[in-house]
């Protein structure tokens, strides 16, 4: 999944919506992202970084956040050749995405919008849960995650969202901390056999990452690339990322190592 960020205020620093109404970097994004073997592109109009971590960041209101990613989903639903996704928290922005073209409700709030399930249920579009708790988390992190997810996941299930449809996302980076994260990654195989359910992945540039290494958050690759081995190695369906090019190369190995091991046999 490549990661479009049409915002001018990304955590990532790879914001591509400068002003409003250019959609031109978004767009061009997107298609390259797909040419470098992304299968999913993941359109945002607001970025989810935590104000308690960056002080300057703004929540924007549902009629902003549209004005920014319907135009770009409109421009790319007759030239991508793979779906979209939206990654919104609002269940009003993903009723407009979706009827611009998006096939996929990537929800990062874990349904705080009590229209999200209503919406997915109505449009019957996969969607992704994300994990979030902002009260405080108990010793064990992954019962945690597991018994939250397992939650959301009910409540899917009760407006009639078939279980097929539905992709868990432990939420790595969201109000948990840098010792958390790295439990959750190493816990993957235990997160998905315990809930049943595909799991998506996102760790690419995260602040774990420069915790660990010192890599600058323009330039985590390497950590990133680290973490999208061991979470493939654990069983993750999808992982999310920024530096698609090389993410791809990365997901390639692990699945030929851990997945396909006769790829490569006897070459040599």
């Amino acid at each position: 999944m490549g990661v479009v960020n049409a915002t001018p205020d990304s955590f990532s620093g790879d914001g591509v919506l400068p002003s409003p109404g250019d959609i031109r970097a978004a767009v061009d994004q997107a298609l390259r992202m797909e040419d470098e073997g992304a299968d999913i592109i993941d359109v945002g109009g607001e970025s989810s970084r935590p104000a308690s971590v960056y002080p300057e960041a703004k929540p924007v209101d549902a009629i902003d956040e549209i004005s920014r990613v319907v135009p770009v989903i409109e421009a790319l639903t007759n030239r991508l050749d793979v779906p979209i996704s939206i990654d919104t928290r609002k269940a009003v922005v993903a009723t407009a995405a979706i009827d611009a073209g998006a096939k996929i409700a990537n929800d990062v709030s874990m349904l705080a919008d009590d229209e999200m399930a209503v919406v997915v249920s109505r449009t019957d579009v996969p969607v992704i849960v994300s994990h979030i708790r902002h009260s405080r988390h108990h010793d064990n992190i992954l019962l945690d995650v597991i018994s939250d997810l397992e939650e959301a996941v009910e409540r899917l299930q009760t407006v009639g969202v078939d279980r097929s449809k539905i992709v868990i996302d432990p939420g790595i980076g969201f109000a948990k901390n840098s010792s958390q994260s790295l439990t959750l990654l190493r816990n993957m195989g235990q997160l998905r056999s315990g809930l049943g359910l595909p799991l998506l992945v996102g760790t690419s540039r995260k602040s774990f990452i420069g915790a660990v290494t010192g890599e600058s958050v323009d330039d985590r690759r390497f950590g990133t690339a680290a973490t999208i081995a061991l979470a493939i190695q654990s069983g993750a369906d999808i992982v999310r990322v920024h530096d698609v090019k090389e993410m791809v190369r990365v997901v390639k190995m692990s699945d030929a190592l851990i997945r396909y091991p006769g790829n490569g046999e006897n070459d040599g």
